[in-house]
C-alpha cells in the first residue's frame, strides 16, 4: 500500500501524481508495511548532483557525504592533503558516469 507523503491519500499502484494534492509521487513515497504504523520514507538521490559534487568537491569527499557514506567521506576529508582522494574521486566520477540510473538508485536510495 502506498500513500502520498504530502496529504496522506491512498494511491493506486503505479500512480505518478497524487490525485488529491497533485504532488509527484516518485520523488517521495511513504510505504505502509503493516497496520502497526511501520512507516518508511523513501527519498531518491540525484545522480546529477552526486556527479557534480564528485567533480568539484570529490577531493574533499562531498559526494560521499551526499550519498550517506559517512565513513568514506571522513576518510576522503582526512586524507585530502594527499592525492589519494583525488584519484578515488576521479574513479567514482567515471563509475557514476557509466552506471545506469536504475543501478545507481538501487545502490544509494535507502
Amino acid at each position: 500500500m502506498t500513500y502520498c507523503s504530502q496529504c496522506g491519500t491512498k494511491l493506486s499502484d503505479g500512480a505518478k501524481i497524487c490525485p488529491q494534492c497533485g504532488i509527484a509521487t516518485d520523488s517521495h513515497i511513504v510505504y505502509i508495511q503493516s497496520p502497526q504504523q511501520d512507516i518508511y520514507v523513501h527519498s531518491r538521490k540525484s545522480k546529477g548532483l552526486a556527479m557534480t559534487l564528485c567533480f568539484f568537491g570529490g577531493w574533499f569527499g562531498l559526494h560521499e557525504f551526499y550519498l550517506r557514506n559517512y565513513l568514506s567521506g571522513t576518510l576522503y576529508l582526512l586524507f585530502c592533503w594527499t592525492f589519494i582522494p583525488l584519484f578515488l574521486s576521479i574513479l567514482d566520477f567515471v563509475i557514476m558516469l557509466f552506471i545506469p540510473n536504475s543501478a545507481f538508485h538501487k545502490m544509494y536510495d535507502k
